[in-house]
């Protein structure tokens, strides 16, 4: 009986050291599997791929205790805390943490700690309080304190100085940014002076928007439908002040495709002489009517359907295109709507 086929394994070629270096680090480069592989070949390829592996981390816990503790139901044995290695902190640029439970304040100071060179930050408005706790932990370590929690940051930058980007995963209120307002880095500046790109998710409790707290902010994008927006009323309803801000450069309106094709406040059978019998000229007009308002102003499908806004996120700043990218694309291509189906579905009228 022949001996069962085994795949034949052929030892990478023979090429200079450099050449080999370029090509580990365009592997890792062009995808986690390939960062994930390169870091499995030896120490020193592993060094090549550890930035690309960690550069983008989302981290969503779940509650260390049952939800359904009154009913007498188990503890739940999922883990609260990061289960990674918090060494490895200092190579993330994006963060998305979404930590909830009662531990969650906790979760988010290590990860902040760990994190000093995030460039971009997502995270639930519970948690900017322990964004400012962070800073001033590493201030007072800086003044001589002892400090054994936090990663060393990278030569000449100073704690949490390039961050540019926040998410909000959810609703805000002014409250929860008192804890950030003045607040200063180690080089003097003003951890919210540095913020140039806002995102809020989620706004249908609160529509408080902190672009006032943010001077240098050019990029602001907002849940369409949560800002009360009605075609009847032919006004385009945004946060008190935004049109007014003076170093905007984009706003974006955010429009839930599954909810788009689904809600039908979303729709705009009740606007006159125009087309609703497709969610592709829908959708057109509204761009239209919105762009009328304000030239700054773009509407864009996000997320898409069948996508988890933290997997959308996730895939732009794993070096897909970025919210702000798809919206100016969209414009120069006059592609708004692309994807949408060529009717709506027959719930709509339910």
């Amino acid at each position: 009986m022949d001996p069962p086929h085994r795949r034949e394994t052929r030892p990478f070629p023979e090429l200079p050291p450099e050449i080999t270096i370029q090509i580990f680090e365009a592997t890792a480069r062009d995808s986690r599997q390939g960062a994930r592989a390169i870091s499995l070949v030896c120490s020193w390829a592993r060094s090549i791929a550890l930035p690309y592996l960690f550069a983008t981390i989302v981290h969503r816990s779940k509650p260390s205790f049952s939800t359904t503790l009154s009913s007498g139901e188990r503890r739940s044995q999922l883990p609260s805390r990061p289960s990674g290695p918090l060494r490895w902190g200092h190579l993330v640029r994006n963060l998305w943490t979404e930590s909830t439970g009662v531990s969650a304040s906790a979760v988010d100071e290590d990860l902040f700690r760990a994190c000093p060179n995030l460039e971009n930050l997502a995270l639930m408005s519970s948690s900017l309080r322990a964004v400012s706790q962070a800073i001033r932990e590493r201030q007072a370590a800086s003044r001589g304190l002892e400090d054994r929690t936090t990663s060393s940051t990278a030569p000449g930058q100073p704690f949490l100085r390039g961050l540019k980007s926040v998410t909000l995963i959810t609703h805000t209120f002014r409250y929860d940014w008192h804890f950030l307002v003045g607040t200063q880095l180690q080089d003097g500046s003003q951890v919210l002076h540095n913020i140039t790109h806002l995102r809020i998710l989620d706004m249908k409790i609160s529509a408080f928007c902190p672009h006032n707290l943010l001077p240098n902010l050019t990029h602001l994008a907002v849940p369409y439908l949560d800002l009360g927006n009605n075609f009847e009323q032919d006004v385009l309803r945004l946060p008190a002040g935004v049109l007014e801000h003076p170093s905007l450069q984009m706003i974006v309106l955010t429009v839930a495709e599954e909810a788009w094709l689904t809600n039908p406040w979303y729709q705009i059978a009740r606007y006159p002489g125009k087309d609703t019998t497709s969610p592709k000229e829908t959708f057109r007009t509204l761009v239209q009517w919105a762009r009328q308002r304000d030239d700054r102003v773009h509407v864009v499908l996000s997320p898409r359907q069948h996508v988890q806004p933290w997997q959308e996120w996730a895939d732009g700043a794993r070096g897909g295109v970025s919210l702000w990218e798809a919206a100016a694309e969209a414009r120069a291509r006059d592609a708004h709507g692309e994807g949408l189906p060529p009717s709506f579905p027959k719930a709509r009228a339910r």
